[in-house]
């Protein structure tokens, strides 16, 4: 009995085997497929996906794409629809890519993997490298590595372009709404130094994010404040901090940068626009001293 039953076994065992490849085999094809209809639940995710898919690859984006002061794409970006990242706002478009944020969307990013949805995560980039990273994965998830390793390319050559902050260099800070600072660890903090400042959030303690009080401003005696207001010409006693007397005596009185919110907020190519406009704005600081 058992002879005669063990070929059927083994042609069964056979079957089940070359089913579960099909499946694996499939499962890969489909993943490593050029997607047709992305969808971002993410606003990084939309400047990024802006930057390098096709133009009908796209589905949908977020309804902050569409926002000047957030999307460095916003022109290109209303050609688009938008959703405000519920499952039930997807759905309707049929992705065949989800694109997400590290931090988020959790409980739509759940629902959309139990439907059976492709859903790619883009994580939060606090260096140059993650930057690179982050554009080399966009490239490839929309089936794009080249356009990808071009821009890297482009931008690492800037980069190794750059002189290194001289110890004479001046002494700037990041100062948004409530005093709000970076340290060295963040990318903020990196564009300043790469832009050859010093920069007063190291010096006061700040490894990445944190705060400088007024009594740390004083003592620190900045030449430059750095700040990103998402809308212009408005006011609040968060913004007004930087305009305090303490701040604006005859010691201090330091030089206002501004860098618009949508080069700031996500990162990108952009970033060497920023790097770019605070050299510029230290050779002139540094032309001025010269002058005196």
């Amino acid at each position: 009995m058992r002879s005669r039953c063990f070929p059927y076994f083994f042609l069964l065992w056979r079957w089940i085997l070359s089913l579960l490849l099909c499946l694996v085999l499939s499962s890969y094809t489909a993943a490593d497929k050029v997607p047709k209809r992305i969808v971002s639940i993410n606003l990084c995710a939309d400047e990024l996906l802006l930057l390098l898919a096709d133009p009908e690859q796209i589905s949908a984006l977020t309804h902050l794409s569409h926002d000047e002061g957030a999307s460095y794409f916003q022109t290109k970006a209303l050609n688009y629809p938008t959703t405000t990242g519920l499952a039930e706002e997807v759905l309707p478009f049929r992705p065949d890519l989800v694109i997400a944020g590290e931090w988020g969307g959790i409980q739509t990013v759940t629902l959309l993997k139990k439907l059976g949805l492709r859903v790619e995560t883009l994580p939060l980039a606090n260096n140059m490298q993650q930057v690179f990273s982050n554009i080399e994965l966009m490239a490839k998830l929309t089936g794009h590595p080249e356009r990808g390793a071009a821009i890297v390319k482009t931008m690492q050559a800037y980069l190794a372009s750059l002189p290194a902050a001289e110890a004479s260099a001046p002494l700037a800070a990041v100062y948004d709404p409530n005093g709000y600072t970076v340290g060295a660890e963040s990318l903020r903090g990196q564009s300043m130094t790469l832009a050859g400042w010093h920069n007063a959030g190291e010096l006061a303690g700040v490894r990445d994010y944190g705060a400088l009080d007024l009594e740390t401003m004083v003592r620190l005696q900045p030449d430059a404040l750095i700040d990103s207001p998402y809308t212009l010409n408005t006011y609040s006693r968060a913004e007004a901090l930087a305009q305090h007397p303490a701040l604006r005596g005859s010691r201090l009185n330091p030089k206002m940068i501004s860098v618009p919110s949508n080069r700031t907020i996500c990162d990108g190519p952009w970033i060497i626009d920023t790097i770019a406009s605070l050299q510029s704005e230290r050779l002139k600081l540094e032309t001025q001293r010269l002058l005196q």
